[in-house]
């Protein structure tokens, strides 16, 4: 899909064009002059498949100085879960501000066929209103197929409905040299297309999870090549306006193909791994062991460090505009990774590794730094974004803004982060407070006290003791769903009470 840009078409010319300015309509014009200039830039970087349990200030191997800086000035949620762990919900939940069980389609998973409708999405359109150019640039996966060639002409007409000044869709390395995105054209002219679609679709084919080193050098690597587009981006913008950029990188997803010095960064054997990772188990019909997760770990830690390259490149160009003092940076993931605990590869479990996500929210002057333990969820992005720059969100949302957690004035936001997949019934819904989980699969129920066993080790439906607890996340869960129902009727009054208030405001006349 090409780069998309859209410009502002010329404004006529007002009435106060043609007429000596007032004192009035000078001081209105500097104040919002001044609104403007004071309110922040927005920065959301978004990893794709980041466990949580590898960020470098829970795990000192894992080497991310630039994003651990971030941290470092702002708020840790160490309590943020993805509405789905998977890609595509998660990501169409964050411009949605919706769960997956309140999409049109009810998208509890990845789906062919399906685009997210542009009035179903606001969060672009809300911060536009606010005075702010928007951008996503890299992997955005809000849809699957050819559906919006229904409504849509051209992508830069459903780009345009979504409320976004600049896209460029680059949704990760190719498999195929038929594909026609910026990122494919740049291997092209590098002579290497062919190579890279063929090594990836081998990778695809045979096991994503071998860790090979990747065809490409650091810098022509995918997500290398979609953070230089947002860098560019970044120096086109007049400073006079606030922008919104999502820069949407592919890593650390698999396959496991490190570039470069990102390939060797870590020595698979003095990496520990956490408790949870069996000595042997199955994947795929390969009998994998400590010493293999750990050369997995170490391709899977190098992407991880590029990533933390690439923000390092993007705090860089966010210094140069002069902004970086007041600018709000959001760090997050759609999902995220197993990587052998409990013995599983990948995502689309409940575990923490799978369905929890960082979350980092950096506002000088604004944000304290710190942890909070408050539940979140990653599509709460998008209204702490409305609200840090003074926007109005839209009606009918049921994210919310961490902003009243991350400034001090409120422990909590959400009695529960809840989380949602399934492709066949029955559907799986996960539900986690302040200290403990639960969720139900086809087979059994799951209970964890991740206070104390923050590793999940010890399931304790059964266990003497629980069924009040039990009984507790069950019925917060059934309220949870109870509550977050998209209410069609809301604001509906009664034709008597319409009748009524009619007669009422023609008696007043």
């Amino acid at each position: 899909m090409r780069t998309v840009t859209f410009l502002p078409s010329p404004h006529p010319t007002s009435r106060a064009m043609k007429f000596p300015f007032t004192l009035a309509a000078v001081w209105c014009l500097m104040s919002l002059v001044l609104s403007a200039a004071d309110k922040p830039d927005v920065l959301v970087i978004l990893a794709d498949q980041w466990s949580p349990r590898y960020v470098s200030w829970d795990d000192p191997q894992v080497r991310t100085p630039n994003i651990e800086g971030i941290a470092r000035e702002g708020m840790v949620f160490d309590a943020c879960y993805t509405t789905s762990p998977v890609c595509m919900p998660a990501r169409v939940s964050l411009i949605t501000g919706l769960y997956p069980h309140n999409q049109g389609h009810a998208l509890w998973g990845n789906a062919t066929g399906y685009f997210v409708a542009p009035e179903s999405a606001p969060m672009f359109r809300d911060i536009q209103r606010a005075g702010y150019t928007t951008a996503q640039i890299g992997k955005l996966h809000w849809t699957a197929g050819a559906d919006w060639r229904q409504t849509f002409k051209t992508p830069a007409d459903y780009y345009r409905a979504l409320g976004l000044d600049r896209v460029v869709d680059i949704p990760g390395p190719p498999d195929s040299e038929s594909d026609g995105n910026p990122y494919t054209q740049h291997l092209k002219k590098l002579g290497v297309l062919g190579a890279v679609a063929s090594d990836m679709r081998q990778r695809y084919v045979k096991w994503e999870f071998e860790p090979r080193t990747s065809l490409v050098k650091p810098e022509d690597y995918h997500d290398s090549f979609t953070t230089g587009l947002a860098v560019d981006f970044i120096r086109e913008q007049p400073k006079e306006k606030p922008l919104c950029l999502v820069v949407s990188l592919h890593a650390p997803h698999p396959p496991l193909d490190a570039p470069g010095e990102f390939a060797t960064m870590y020595d698979p054997e003095k990496l520990n791994l956490p408790a949870n990772v069996p000595e042997s188990y199955t994947r795929e019909g390969r009998q994998l062991d400590h010493a293999e997760t750990k050369r997995m770990l170490a391709n899977y830690l190098g992407k991880i460090s590029l990533v933390d390259h690439c923000a390092g490149r993007l705090i860089e160009a966010m210094k140069a505009r002069g902004t970086w003092d007041n600018t709000l940076v959001i760090f997050t993931a759609d999902h995220g990774e197993m990587m052998g605990a409990h013995g599983f590869l990948t995502k689309g479990r409940f575990h923490e590794e799978s369905a929890r996500v960082p979350f980092v929210v950096r506002w000088p002057g604004h944000v304290k730094a710190g942890r909070a333990k408050a539940p979140v969820q990653m599509m709460d992005a998008y209204p702490t974004i409305v609200e840090a720059i003074g926007g109005e969100l839209s009606p009918g949302r049921f994210a919310k803004s961490v902003l009243p957690v991350a400034t001090g004035k409120k422990d909590s936001i959400r009695a529960l982060a809840v989380s949602e997949i399934g492709n066949a019934a029955p559907l799986r819904i996960m539900a986690r407070d302040t200290r403990f989980k639960y969720w139900a699969d086809e087979q059994r129920e799951y209970l964890y006290d991740l206070e104390s066993d923050p590793l999940e080790m010890t399931n304790l439906v059964g266990a003497a003791g629980q069924r009040d607890t039990l009984d507790l996340m069950r019925a917060r869960l059934l309220t949870f769903l109870r509550s977050t129902q998209v209410n069609f009727a809301e604001g509906y009054k009664p034709k008597v009470q319409r009748l009524r208030e009619d007669e009422a405001k023609k008696a007043d006349r």
